[in-house]
């Protein structure tokens, strides 16, 4: 919140600076948790990290220097089902300008790191399609943080054409890091319709929300009518990833 997260007026000579947070949805019986978030000057990224209170770690990376986001999620097993492991999934999207520049992250702190963080604006659910699957060997085209990020996810890093299109110039240019599993998408249906022992391929969802980043600057006059940085803006947002997978014991989560 302004009263309390601001930023230092001296520059900071590191090239990065991370900032932990205690976060809540702000509603009575929101749980609390701990996020992480830290820009990079080096790579002109910031990086926000944290687990849900459902237990899904969630690991997003903007790449401001390319205009890409990463997110990648590590969902626990169910232990009653008998999954003792986890899957990765990783999702790249075109970044939409939502968030303060990378420089004015590096620069975030706060005066009470016990307070509970609440952002100011809620900007609402969106649903994204990835019906294309991505080599990430070779996805470096697009970021060079995908191989890295996503290299437990080499088969279940998704995005679509439209996203693709908005990160790249021409994308007819870069076939090779597609598989192309649209037809089999549009023919899927919903993990949750299915019994879980089926063999058949299904469209699982995958909700995630981020309830505290900081999108815009805010600026005040001094007294001298000269105007200087002296804030942030916080919002949170929520999206649901949809994708295909081989079977609905894939997506255990995503019951009718």
């Amino acid at each position: 919140m302004f009263v309390c997260v601001y930023f230092l007026l001296h520059v900071l000579t590191g090239s990065s600076g991370e900032l932990v947070i205690n976060v809540s949805k702000g509603t009575e019986q929101a749980s609390v948790y701990q996020q992480h978030i830290s820009g990079n000057l080096t790579t002109n990224s910031v990086k926000i990290q944290f687990i849900s209170p459902q237990g899904d770690s969630v690991n997003q990376v903007t790449d401001l220097k390319n205009r890409v986001v990463i997110t990648v999620y590590t969902v626990p097993g169910e232990q009653d089902l008998g999954q003792d492991g986890y899957q990765v999934f990783c999702f790249v999207t075109a970044y939409t300008g939502d968030l303060i520049p990378t420089e004015a992250v590096t620069k975030l702190r706060q005066k009470h790191s016990a307070t509970v963080r609440v952002a100011e604006e809620h900007r609402g659910t969106v649903v994204q399609e990835n019906p294309v699957s991505l080599f990430v060997v070779k996805a470096g085209v697009l970021s060079p943080h995908i191989p890295t990020l996503c290299r437990e996810a080499k088969g279940s890093t998704y995005s679509s054409v439209a996203e693709l299109a908005r990160i790249l110039k021409n994308p007819t240019r870069h076939p090779s890091i597609i598989n192309n599993n649209i037809k089999q998408y549009q023919d899927a249906k919903r993990c949750g319709e299915q019994s879980v022992s089926s063999p058949t391929n299904c469209i699982c969802s995958l909700p995630s929300c981020i309830w505290w980043f900081p999108c815009t600057l805010k600026y005040c006059r001094s007294a001298s009518g000269e105007e200087h940085r002296c804030g942030i803006r916080t919002c949170s947002k929520c999206t649901t990833h949809r994708f295909l997978v081989e079977n609905p014991s894939a997506c255990i989560w995503d019951r009718s």
